[in-house]
């Protein structure tokens, strides 16, 4: 093995999990790597090594669901993001690289990781070799849906999906040589050949993952069961699959953990509560040592007890329909003035040790209440007691009945936006229904499909890669 596929090998499978905790990371020094899949206890700190890999400071470390909201209507624009907010990014936009760079390494460690793991099974054993395989997988997913989200028009932008993704790396390079080979100068793949992707890859790790790992903090921390399926229900409701999308938001329900609604919504968002709260499925679990600074951590940009310039764009997400004065996602604790700003109480205490929010049963019901919305003709009674179990119980209003198929559709996609506002959703979910993003007083309105409203592929990628085709506008 050469020198630099050592240092790729420790340096990407971050080999430093030496605690027990995803969130603890203490480096060895001077590993061989061939050592590292010798030894039970050395893959298992590698297994959890992916996940310090998916805390990023440039992807998911936070950054990637504040780009999302960005560009939707529930936050004001942040000058420290560039032309983000404003849909006036160039290719060589430094964003754009580094989103996309952070994306493609989490994916590439998670791919070294099975590749490496492949080869020395029988230290570990088939049953826990099939765990790890379905960790990897998850995590994979995941950065893909971010990635094609955000650099690639949505699902039914064109009827066969058959629209430029991005680039599904599925091995992992063994040395410098190769990675920089023509083979691994590859072209973008259709949007629909990486959702076949997610979901192959999701739906293995369903059946791979454990359904509780008998931990309050891996439960929450860690992949299971219910996160592939969670995240399953997402991808088919971004892909139309309205049938699948409740069929996965079922298993979630279904599942051991026993996730319900928080009676308090801010008990979702207390720290000591994180990895015990009820509703959380899946989040990145960080502490005070990762992303630390003001310029990384999620926290520190939505807190004014951190550099707090993300503020709440009040006209746009008070103005939401059936979003009442009276509605506990607004009272004191989840919605916090300083000065002249407003700010979600979302991230408001420990902005340094925020985890970042993925998953959540909240959107697996909206999920499923949509997706039996879509499928009823008429007012699918089904849809309603889900969307009701969230306004019950967040003391939201009454609301007027709907009596057709389109307002069913109409109030669920609202309460998305009240419910899910600052977690990632506001570009994605307006795209992926066809909406335009309405206009804020920082930018016009963005209408649905055009050149603008997905990221540029970066300049520097197409530059080095001539196989890689620029998104059309840029």
């Amino acid at each position: 093995m050469t020198t630099f596929s050592k240092y790729i090998l420790v340096l990407g499978l971050l080999l430093g999990s030496a605690c027990s905790k995803v969130d603890e990371q203490k480096p060895f020094s001077a590993i061989d790597p061939a050592q590292i899949f010798s030894d039970p206890s050395r893959v298992e700190k590698a297994a959890l090594g992916m996940y310090n890999a998916l805390q990023n400071a440039e992807f998911f470390g936070g950054r990637i669901l504040i780009y999302a909201d960005q560009r939707g209507n529930d936050v004001n624009v942040a000058s420290f993001f560039g032309n983000v907010g404003s849909f006036n990014m160039i290719s060589g936009d430094a964003i754009a690289l580094n989103a996309w760079t952070g994306g493609y390494r989490t994916i590439y460690e998670a791919n070294l990781f099975m590749k490496k793991l492949q080869q020395n099974e029988a230290v570990v054993g088939t049953p826990k070799a099939t765990q790890y395989y379905g960790e990897a997988k998850f995590i994979r997913a995941l950065c893909y849906f971010y990635l094609v989200s955000l650099y690639a028009q949505p699902y039914n932008f064109q009827g066969d999906a058959g629209h430029p993704g991005v680039p599904l790396i599925l091995d992992a390079a063994e040395d410098g040589a190769q990675a920089l080979s023509a083979a691994n100068r590859v072209k973008r793949n259709t949007v629909k050949e990486v959702y076949d992707q997610m979901i192959k890859d999701l739906t293995e790790a369903s059946a791979a993952l454990t359904p509780n790992w008998n931990d309050a903090y891996f439960n929450r921390a860690r992949a299971t069961k219910a996160a592939a399926d969670g995240l399953l229900s997402r991808v088919y409701l971004n892909k139309g699959d309205w049938t699948n999308a409740n069929a996965s938001a079922d298993a979630v329900i279904a599942s051991p953990l026993a996730f319900k609604l928080a009676t308090e919504p801010i008990d979702n968002w207390t720290f000591a509560n994180m990895n015990a709260t009820v509703e959380r499925i899946f989040s990145v679990a960080m502490n005070s040592a990762d992303n630390p600074n003001t310029n990384n951590a999620i926290g520190q940009h939505y807190s004014p007890l951190g550099r707090g310039d993300i503020s709440v764009n009040t006209a746009g997400y008070f103005g939401i329909p059936n979003f009442a004065p009276t509605d506990k996602r607004r009272n004191a604790a989840m919605i916090r003035t300083s000065g002249t700003s407003t700010y979600t109480g979302k991230y408001y205490l420990n902005p340094r040790e925020q985890w970042v929010p993925v998953l959540r049963l909240a959107e697996i019901k909206l999920n499923k209440a949509e997706a039996m919305a879509r499928l009823d003709p008429l007012v699918s009674a089904g849809a309603l007691t889900q969307l009701m179990d969230i306004r019950t119980i967040r003391g939201a209003s009454v609301i007027v009945p709907p009596v057709s198929q389109a307002e069913l559709i109409t109030l669920i996609l609202n309460e998305r936006r009240i419910e899910l506002a600052f977690e990632g959703f506001g570009m994605m979910d307006f795209l992926r229904t066809g909406r335009a993003i309405p206009a804020r007083p920082q930018h016009l309105a963005q209408a649905a499909g055009t050149d603008y409203v997905i990221f540029p592929i970066p300049l520097l990628e197409t530059q080095s890669n001539k196989q890689l085709a620029q998104n059309k506008g840029y």
